[in-house]
């Protein structure tokens, strides 16, 4: 994964207080949760399974963590995710700074997350020893679809759409019949356009290298489509139980930004998925990013409806 991450700015006093992201001094305290699973473990922060410890009824919810002096990354995501309230985005309860308990010289930024049970689509294909049913497939797809025609509405792109990130969280099977609802989650790399960070789009080079369209892996540019063309890489390894681009076997930096960037090249689509399967991913695998269908347009595709 390419992560372009500012350094932090947030100071940390030596006593029980801190700065926190917000200007305001805080005075620290052990968590309010109590951890009690590692779920996943990244290069800037952990996920843990969690229990609050105030609340009548044992509450559960996924805690993404880091050291304070490293969280600026779960900073920004939470300033995004606080705002966004769709079944289909992973829900942001808030945050806390609080003291490690096993170490208290230790200050840590917890970024307090719903917690799907059913883990991530990735796992799923795993567990399922290859490709999934093209039906579970679809409902998969057309509940991304619905994520990032949301998010696409208020100017923000993912730019880390992957299976590792399409979450499951268990739902009743008459309003899902594969009993799922897919949210998309980590929003760490996440940005919105009009933004001094986005400025005007180019030289943002960042995601997981096996899921970033062309334009972004050869000129950095970030724009909604590049969410898209990760989709259609995503439902191609659901469809087939196979790494996208992974006849090319492991490739170093400069190959992935010219095989990806520069060859002209796209995944291969397989001619035995159904025509509405090839059809679907050609929309979304197209190399030239003004004729990309948009989230919106994909919405409407035969593969995509009911």
């Amino acid at each position: 994964m390419i992560l372009l991450t500012q350094s932090s700015d947030t100071t940390v006093q030596k006593s029980s207080t801190a700065v926190t992201h917000d200007g305001e001094k805080s005075v620290l305290s052990s968590s309010s949760w109590v951890k009690t699973q590692l779920l996943g473990r990244g290069a800037y922060a952990s996920v843990y399974l969690a229990t609050s410890k105030s609340h009548k009824h044992k509450t559960e919810r996924a805690i993404k963590s880091a050291e304070l002096s490293r969280a600026s990354s779960l900073m920004d995501e939470r300033r995004i995710l606080i705002r966004l309230q769709s079944p289909f985005i992973l829900r942001c309860y808030g945050d806390e700074i609080a003291l490690e308990e096993n170490d208290p010289l230790h200050i840590q930024y917890n970024l307090i997350l719903e917690y799907c049970s059913g883990q991530c689509i990735a796992d799923l294909i795993e567990d399922n020893h290859g490709r999934l049913f093209e039906s579970d497939v679809k409902l998969f797809a057309r509940d991304v679809l619905s994520g990032l025609s949301y998010i696409h509405d208020r100017n923000i792109i993912h730019c880390d759409i992957k299976p590792d990130n399409l979450l499951l969280c268990p739902t009743d099977h008459r309003f899902r019949p594969n009993g799922y609802l897919t949210k998309i989650g980590d929003f760490g790399l996440a940005m919105e356009k009009g933004s001094i960070e986005y400025g005007n789009g180019y030289g943002h080079r960042r995601g997981t290298t096996r899921y970033m369209a062309p334009e972004l892996m050869s000129h950095g540019i970030v724009d909604f489509g590049v969410d898209v063309w990760a989709l259609g890489c995503s439902v191609l390894e659901m469809l087939t139980g196979e790494s996208v681009w992974g006849e090319y076997g492991d490739l170093g930096s400069a190959d992935w930004v010219n095989l990806i960037g520069y060859t002209g090249f796209t995944p291969h689509i397989p001619n035995w998925l159904s025509e509405e399967a090839q059809d679907f991913l050609s929309r979304c695998l197209e190399r030239d990013v003004l004729k990309r269908w948009s989230s919106h347009s994909l919405t409407n595709h035969p593969f995509a409806m009911l």
